[in-house]
């Protein structure tokens, strides 16, 4: 039974140190493409993107030291009460043992066992005399092995407490290290939004550009779904504008995407791996999130992504996150390629591309390569949207850091 929580603890902390090691190598990686932006180009909205990134990470990884310091004390405290149970079970022993010493001294020579075995009052009490005597010598033999165990025991524990604290000294020196790094990162951050904010005219107008690419993006997404929902249940489109989207104008019905059975499980199966999707790069860190969320630098204005932006090495691959098909191939100008993967009522988009390397029709798979990242004077950044389409035909984006694996 005090065996038992060891394998729980354990556990537990092999969780949280595989949790730190995934975190260092995002740091690692976030840390390589600062270098390489630092090298490359003057102070940018990357450069910052990239720092807030590295901020997150390192906080986050500063939280894992202190869930695994956490876990380390408890195991400190349970070995000390097993330590204390087993000291309280060895003075017990060996007591015990003092007594069946004593006894064996007065009865130790072969006259004072016979003269207490002719004592009897009956044979049968002297055969069980005889028994008793017999008996008390093994368990005293017993009582002997059992000292020694729990002394063996009591010594192994001690060591275990040993390690327990030397590994809290060095996750404690490691988590200084990492305050350090943090409040360096934050320097390096405000250094830069400083820099940053002395460039308002240049960030209004990449802010601009980056909208219209937005626009032009999502315009083009919901007009290629459009015409796949129109195709797939011609006779419900007819008389529709065959815009689609989930705003404007018109009183005709709207078409709903008609899926076929294979079309409908490929789904199903899609949404069931939510939160075990792979990454669409091999190596990469978010550095702008799903949703509205305040500028950076230009205080007072909200940024909206339909997805989600990964910053990612030069010529780094893009991979499909699940399969399906390639149902459009959109050419935005000014802003590369984007590759559309159909995943029954779902589809996943994949922007910012310099080349593709699928074809429309084509099946692909979990991880296949669609295209090579575009690398800009922003650096290089992949895009990735998720979007479901509803039973009544809308088009509506979800949070793509929802169905990938959490790193």
């Amino acid at each position: 039974m005090l065996l038992l929580p060891l394998g729980v603890w354990a556990q537990k902390t092999k969780d949280l140190e595989k949790k730190r090691d995934a975190l260092d190598k995002q740091i690692k990686a976030t840390t390589a493409l600062i270098d390489q932006a630092r090298k490359e180009r003057r102070n940018t909205e990357h450069q910052l993107h990239l720092l807030n990134a590295q901020i997150r990470q390192r906080e986050e990884l500063i939280r894992a030291m202190n869930g695994e310091l956490f876990q380390v004390d408890r195991q400190i405290q349970e070995t000390e009460a097993v330590i204390a149970g087993l000291r309280t079970d060895l003075d017990r022993l060996r007591a015990e043992y003092a007594d069946m010493v004593r006894f064996a001294y007065l009865h130790r020579n072969a006259s004072d066992r016979l003269s207490y075995l002719f004592a009897a009052e009956s044979f049968g009490q002297a055969y069980r005399r005889s028994r008793y005597l017999g008996q008390l010598a093994e368990h005293r033999q017993r009582q002997a092995a059992l000292i020694l165990e729990t002394q063996q025991q009591l010594s192994a524990r001690i060591d275990e407490l040993r390690g327990h604290r030397a590994e809290k000294e060095e996750l404690l020196t490691a988590q200084v290290g990492e305050r350090q790094r943090l409040a360096a990162d934050k320097d390096g951050h405000q250094s830069a939004l400083s820099s940053l904010k002395k460039e308002e005219g240049r960030l209004k107008e990449t802010l601009r550009k980056q909208n219209k690419k937005k626009s032009d993006l999502e315009a083009a997404i919901r007009k290629a779904i459009a015409e796949e929902i129109r195709k797939s249940n011609p006779a419900r489109s007819s008389g529709t504008s065959g815009g689609g989207g989930t705003k404007g104008g018109g009183t005709a019905a709207k078409p709903a995407l008609t899926l076929t059975p294979e079309a409908r499980e490929l789904g199903a199966d899609f949404e069931k791996n939510k939160g075990r999707l792979p990454w669409p790069v091999e190596k990469g860190t978010i550095t702008s999130r799903y949703g509205r969320q305040p500028h950076p630098v230009l205080r007072g204005i909200e940024i909206n992504n339909n997805g989600i932006d990964i910053a990612c090495e030069k010529g780094a691959s893009v991979r499909a996150i699940f399969r399906g098909e390639v149902s459009s191939i959109i050419v935005i100008p000014g802003a590369g390629k984007a590759v559309v993967v159909n995943h029954g009522a779902y589809r996943t988009v994949y922007s910012n591309l310099r080349d593709t390397s699928v074809s429309k029709g084509q099946k692909v798979d979990t991880k296949q390569a669609v295209g090579v990242v575009m690398t800009d004077e922003e650096g290089s950044t992949a895009h990735i949207e998720v979007w479901r389409i509803t039973a009544e035909g809308d088009m509506v984006t979800v949070d793509p850091a929802g169905w990938i694996l959490r790193n």
